[in-house]
């Protein structure tokens, strides 16, 4: 059985995982290929295979955080029965991201275009999402889109806000959105009665 070259003992997603980790724990300043090899147990030969360098590893990083971080959350909302189920997932899934990484994320994107503007693809995904499960619960547009845009300014700013994030009131803000939203859909759902 042939070995495995030491440059590929490691996979693209240990990379990431890495990367999101030493995000949170230090800022873009802390990433750097030397970093990534040294934390991983490679050699940087291992790195170049992967990413060519490093705006193709950049590349990867953020094609990576925008499919598992938003898109896999969408789809798993979408797979719930009802909007109030895809509430309900949309919501834990938000409680549970890596909210260091995201704000360092949300800070590199400020000094460098494509990183922001992955934040902001992200930022629109999550924001469409949410007006949508928003609107099939019986909510009007524009009270659907304030609602969004309420729970995004609440995602965002509690990763501003804390560091670490605090989960526990992290998800009492978020029950308290849901309580509103729930609200709002009651009031529309007797108005058309």
């Amino acid at each position: 059985m042939p070995r495995e070259p030491r440059h590929l003992k490691v996979t693209q997603d240990q990379y990431f995982a890495a990367a999101l980790t030493q995000l949170a724990a230090q800022g873009v300043e802390g990433l750097t290929i030397s970093w990534l090899c040294r934390a991983l147990g490679v050699t940087s030969g291992s790195f170049y295979h992967y990413f060519g360098g490093w705006a193709g590893f950049v590349e990867a990083l953020l094609t990576h955080w925008e499919a598992e971080q938003t898109q896999r959350i969408v789809e798993l909302a979408r797979a719930a029965a009802s909007p109030e189920q895809r509430l309900d997932v949309l919501r834990r899934q938000a409680t549970a991201l890596p909210h260091d990484a995201e704000a360092a994320i949300r800070a590199w994107g400020r000094g460098e275009a494509r990183v922001g503007q992955a934040q902001q693809r992200v930022d629109a995904r999550r924001h469409a999402a949410l007006r949508a499960i928003v609107s099939d619960m019986g909510v009007g547009p524009q009270d659907a889109e304030r609602l969004a845009t309420t729970g995004m300014a609440l995602l965002v700013g509690m990763q501003q806000l804390q560091r670490p994030v605090d989960i526990a009131m992290l998800g009492a803000v978020f029950d308290e959105l849901e309580r509103t939203i729930r609200d709002y859909a009651g009031r529309a759902a007797s108005t058309r009665r």
